[in-house]
């Protein structure tokens, strides 16, 4: 399959302020393209379930959160405990909200593969390809970049069809330790050692796709390091350019409309303090300014 790709570099966005539109100043190298156009359907069909569920009248949370394999995690364990804080989330804060776990939505969950395939589905049709458009292909041929997803999830937390300052969302949640402490022990082990151990341990015994990924005892061990001391937003790559998009809308939201106009943000469970919410943080997939 030749996905005809080419490379583009800048923002993927606008923003109005003043009544002039600027470019929205978090910038992402991504391909043109079949992956382009796939994930510019995807954005849509993204957009369509927060809308519906603003219907509902639910308040928008977005939950950030590792995805990826990157510094030691595997990306199918990274997807269950974005799942698991969810679930949790809502067991606290009630049903008045509803969650956007992107972990959902991206090639590594099943969910999101095959909402992928079914725009390529419709892709192919649309453009009278003939044949169905192989996305195993596809990612062998192209793969996708952390800079395609992430031009992708600027567009939805940035764009709400108004002036761009992400008004679809009422809050961010960055996942933290003790949400993946939490999900580690939450079938009775009393310490974090033990939970990641049994984990690991059930996986090897039941998951083909897990056990020819860790055949050797130094991927093990990277494993339990990193979900016993890392895991969380502070560790991903995806998770910093998150935090720069909510970092920026709250700046120019400071601007144009005062303090009580930011989006509230929360870490592992509390608030991002006085300060934090204004502050910069280190680069993930973005290019530098």
């Amino acid at each position: 399959m030749n996905a005809k790709t080419g490379w583009i570099e800048g923002c993927p966005t606008q923003y109005l302020l003043a009544g002039d539109w600027h470019d929205f100043p978090v910038r992402f190298r991504w391909q043109s393209g079949l992956w382009l156009e796939l994930f510019d359907k995807h954005a849509d069909y993204v957009v369509s379930e927060i809308q519906r569920a603003k219907l509902s009248g639910k308040f928008i949370l977005y939950l950030s959160c590792p995805v990826s394999s990157a510094g030691g995690g595997h990306s199918r364990t990274n997807i269950e405990i974005a799942t698991f804080a969810a679930h949790n989330l809502i067991k606290k804060i009630g049903s008045r909200f509803w969650i956007l776990n992107p972990g959902l939505y991206q090639l590594q969950s099943r969910e999101g593969f095959n909402l992928l395939k079914t725009h390529a589905h419709i892709l192919g049709l649309e453009k009278g390809l003939g044949k169905e458009i192989d996305l195993i292909a596809l990612q062998k041929e192209s793969p996708v970049t952390g800079g395609d997803y992430m031009r992708f999830w600027s567009r939805v937390l940035v764009e709400d069809g108004d002036n761009n300052l992400g008004g679809r969302f009422d809050a961010y949640y960055f996942v933290g330790p003790s949400d993946t402490h939490g999900f580690f022990t939450n079938h009775g082990a009393t310490t974090v050692t033990d939970g990641i151990e049994n984990y690991f341990a059930r996986k090897l015994a039941t998951n083909q796709e897990f056990r020819e990924y860790f055949q050797n005892d130094s991927v093990e061990e990277k494993f339990f390091k990193y979900y016993s001391l890392k895991a969380g937003a502070h560790f991903s790559l995806g998770s910093h350019d998150e935090y720069a998009i909510w970092e920026t809308l709250n700046r120019i939201r400071l601007t144009d409309r005062g303090i009580t106009a930011q989006i509230p943000g929360y870490f592992d469970g509390r608030q991002i303090g006085f300060g934090l919410a204004e502050s910069k943080t280190a680069q993930g997939y973005s290019l530098p300014e």
